[in-house]
C-alpha cells in the first residue's frame, strides 16, 4: 500500500509540475510544502543530534541540496516559459506591423479606382455610344415631323392592346348578341342558332371598320391636303362599307325568314335588284344596330392612339430609344457606384485594420514588457523561497546540536546554477512602434483627400454620358 501511495503522488506530482511550466509566477514555491515534503525540519534536528555536519564543513547536506535542486529546477522552469512568451510576444509583434504594401494600397486606392472604372467603361462606352446615336436620330426624326405637321404637343398615350382588343370583341358580341334576336326569327335552332348566325358578319363588320378607322380614316385630321382627301375617301368608302354591310345582313334575314332554299344566294340576289326594300321593321333594325355596331368601331379605331396619324408610333420610338440610352447609362452608374462603394470599403477596412494593429502593437509591447516583470518577480520569489526553506533546516539542526558549534557553511548561502535570462528588452519594438503611429497619422491625413479623389473620378467618368432628359423630359414618358 506505501509503495502504490508513492507512485500516486509521484504521478500526480508530476502532472502538476508540467501544468505549472507554463505559468511560474502564477504558481510559486510553497515554501510550507516544500518543507514537509523534504521533512527539512525533521531532518534538521536528527542531524544536528548527530552533530552533522561538522562544524567546518564545506558542502551542502543531502537536504540542503535537495532544496538547491527544487529551486533550480523551478527557476530553470521559468526561463523555459519566459523564452516560450517572448517567442510569441516577437510573432505577434511582427505580424501586428503596418507593411508598406498595405498603406501603399491605401494611397494608390484612387489610382485603383480609377483603373477599374476605365476598364468598365472601355466595355460599356460603345454600347452606350451607339444607342445615344439612336436615340438622337429617333429625336430628330421626332422633331422634324412635329415641325412638319406643327405639333408642339406630346403624343396621346394609346390604349392598352388587351383594353383595345377586350373592346373589339366586347363589339362584337354585343353586336352578335342584338342581331341574334333577329335571326332567331329565320333559324330553327332559336337564339342560339341566330347568334352564330350573326357573329360571323358582325365580326368582319366590326373588324374592318376598326383597322379602317386606325390606320385609313385617321388621315382626315392630317394637314397636308392629300392625305385629308385620302382620309375622306377613306371614310366613304368605310360607310359605305358599313351601309353594305348592314343591307346585306338585314337581307340575309329576310331570306331566312322566307325559307328560301339558299338564304346566301337569295339575299344576294335582293341586294342587286331591290338594297333598300326589306321585309319588315325588324330587318331595319338589324340595319340599324349592323350600322351602329359598324360605327361605334371606326370611332374606337380612331381613337386607340393619338389623334394625328403617324405622331403616336415616332413619338413612342424615339421615347423607346431614349428610354433605352438612359437605363444603359443608369445600370452604367450603378455599376460605376458599385465599383467605388467597394473601393472605398477597401479603404475604410485599411483603415479600420491599421488603426487596430497600432493599438494592438501598443498592448503587445506592454505585455512584453509585463512578462520581464512577471519573469524576474518570479526568480526573486524562488531565491525567497530558497533562503526561507534553508533557514527552517539550518534553524531545527542548529537547536539540536547539543552543544556542538554552528557549522560555518550555515552562514553561507549557497550559489545556484546561472540561467540566461531572455532579452525582454522592447525599444526597437517602442521605436517601430512610433514608425507605425507615425505611418497611420500621415494616412488619416491622406484620407479626406483620397476619398474626394475617387468621388472626382467617380463624377468625370458619369459626366462623359449626358443624358437625354434635356430633349425628352422623362415625366412625360409612359
Amino acid at each position: 500500500m506505501t509503495l502504490l501511495k508513492r507512485m500516486w503522488k509521484w504521478l500526480t506530482a508530476s502532472s502538476s509540475r508540467a501544468a505549472r511550466k507554463g505559468h511560474p509566477d502564477l504558481y510559486p514555491l510553497n515554501v510550507a510544502a516544500l518543507a514537509q515534503e523534504l521533512n527539512l525540519v525533521d531532518e534538521g534536528r536528527r542531524l544536528g543530534e548527530a552533530g552533522i555536519p561538522e562544524s567546518d564543513a564545506k558542502t551542502l547536506t543531502g537536504p540542503e541540496a535537495a532544496v538547491v535542486q527544487k529551486v533550480e529546477k523551478a527557476r530553470q522552469d521559468y526561463i523555459d516559459w519566459a523564452v516560450i512568451r517572448l517567442n510569441i510576444h516577437n510573432r505577434d509583434l511582427g505580424r501586428r506591423r503596418l507593411t508598406r504594401e498595405t498603406v501603399d494600397q491605401a494611397l494608390q486606392a484612387h489610382k485603383m479606382f480609377n483603373r477599374t472604372a476605365d476598364a468598365l467603361l472601355t466595355g460599356r462606352e460603345s454600347l452606350v455610344r451607339r444607342l445615344r446615336d439612336s436615340a438622337v436620330n429617333q429625336l430628330a426624326e421626332l422633331a422634324a415631323f412635329q415641325a412638319r405637321h406643327s405639333l408642339a404637343r406630346d403624343a396621346r398615350t394609346p390604349r392598352h392592346k388587351l383594353l383595345t382588343w377586350g373592346l373589339l370583341i366586347f363589339l362584337i358580341v354585343v353586336e352578335g348578341v342584338l342581331n341574334a334576336s333577329f335571326f332567331a326569327q329565320g333559324v330553327s335552332t332559336g337564339l342560339i342558332g341566330g347568334f352564330f348566325y350573326a357573329v360571323v358578319p358582325a365580326g368582319i363588320n366590326v373588324v374592318v371598320t376598326f383597322f379602317s378607322g386606325k390606320h385609313l380614316v385617321c388621315y382626315i385630321r392630317r394637314n397636308q391636303v392629300r392625305w385629308k382627301i385620302a382620309g375622306v375617301v377613306s371614310l366613304l368608302a368605310t360607310l359605305v362599307f358599313m351601309t353594305t354591310m348592314g343591307l346585306g345582313i338585314a337581307h340575309l334575314r329576310d331570306s331566312l325568314t322566307a325559307d328560301a332554299v339558299e338564304p346566301a344566294a337569295a339575299a344576294l340576289q335582293a341586294m342587286k335588284d331591290s338594297p333598300l326594300r326589306l321585309r319588315d321593321i325588324f330587318s331595319w333594325l338589324l340595319f340599324a344596330v349592323s350600322v351602329l355596331g359598324g360605327g361605334l368601331a371606326l370611332a374606337d379605331g380612331m381613337t386607340s392612339d393619338d389623334p394625328y396619324p403617324g405622331y403616336g408610333p415616332i413619338y413612342r420610338r424615339a421615347q423607346q430609344a431614349v428610354d433605352i440610352h438612359e437605363d444603359e447609362i443608369a445600370a452604367l452608374r450603378a455599376d460605376l457606384e458599385r465599383k467605388k462603394d467597394d473601393q472605398l470599403e477597401v479603404l475604410d477596412r485599411i483603415i479600420a485594420e491599421s488603426r487596430a494593429n497600432v493599438a494592438a502593437l501598443a498592448s503587445l509591447i506592454d505585455d512584453k514588457a509585463a512578462t520581464a516583470l512577471r519573469l524576474s518577480n518570479a526568480l526573486q520569489d524562488a531565491d525567497n523561497a530558497l533562503d526561507a526553506l534553508l533557514s527552517l533546516f539550518r534553524t531545527a539542526n542548529q537547536l539540536h546540536r547539543n552543544g556542538t558549534p554552528r557549522p560555518t557553511c550555515f552562514d553561507i548561502r549557497p550559489k545556484l546554477r546561472p540561467v540566461k535570462v531572455p532579452d525582454f528588452d522592447t525599444t526597437a519594438d517602442k521605436a517601430l512602434l512610433d514608425e507605425d503611429r507615425y505611418t497611420l497619422k500621415t494616412l488619416l491625413g491622406e484620407i479626406q483627400g483620397i476619398r474626394a479623389c475617387i468621388q472626382e473620378a467617380f463624377n468625370q467618368r458619369f459626366d462623359v454620358f449626358e443624358p437625354l432628359d434635356a430633349h425628352f423630359p422623362r415625366k412625360e414618358r409612359v
